[in-house]
């Protein structure tokens, strides 16, 4: 105990142990369950996911209505998505689901042949990815991509280590755990994880 790095407190400063016959009594006795208070999230923030919703026939009317249910979803809880989804993901924490086609680039529009697709921009700052780069669709469960004709072309990268060239209009499926290069852009195709909360 003469070591410079071992502080002895005073005496009297830690009460010593009570003796056998006066310990307290610490038997485990029935609690009821807590409930945790709930917390929103905070104001002004977005969810991570970005579900995409089935197309509406409403039209404009439609859309508000969805940009407002999402709006209010911020500050309730979100429905959990469907497990085992495919998904993307993307450099910025971006995470859509599949749940529909999606359409990918800078500033896309929908396609011709697929104008119920979801419109999503990537927030590319080395400008490879074109202003309607792909299309990504789910077609009897598996998941195909579509190059638009891009400027930079549209690369698979498969979980192997493989790279591919995508052929321009034509759909080629891509297989889980692979890594879409849209120009020098990379996005993640994976489904997300089955939720047990």
């Amino acid at each position: 105990m003469d070591s410079p790095d071992f502080i002895v407190p005073p005496p009297g400063l830690i009460p010593s142990a009570p003796p056998p016959s006066e310990e307290p009594d610490r038997t485990v006795r029935d609690v009821p369950p807590r409930s945790l208070p709930a917390f929103p999230p905070p104001p002004g923030s977005r969810p991570a996911v970005v579900p995409v919703a089935p197309p509406s026939r409403d039209g404009v009317e439609a859309v508000e209505e969805r940009v407002e249910a999402v709006e209010e979803r911020v500050e309730a809880p979100t429905p959990t998505p469907q497990p085992g989804a495919w998904r993307l993901r993307a450099p910025g924490g971006l995470e859509v689901l599949l749940l529909r086609p999606v359409v990918l680039g800078r500033d896309p529009s929908a396609d011709a042949t697929r104008p119920d697709a979801a419109a999503i921009p990537l927030a590319d700052p080395a400008r490879s990815v074109s202003k309607t780069h792909a299309l990504v669709e789910v077609v009897d469960g598996r998941v195909t991509v579509t190059d638009l004709h891009s400027t930079n072309g549209t690369r698979v990268l498969t979980p192997d280590g493989e790279a591919r060239e995508l052929d321009p209009g034509v759909a080629s499926e891509v297989a889980g755990g692979s890594t879409l290069l849209l120009g020098e852009f990379a996005v993640r195709v994976d489904r997300a994880p089955l939720h047990t909360v």
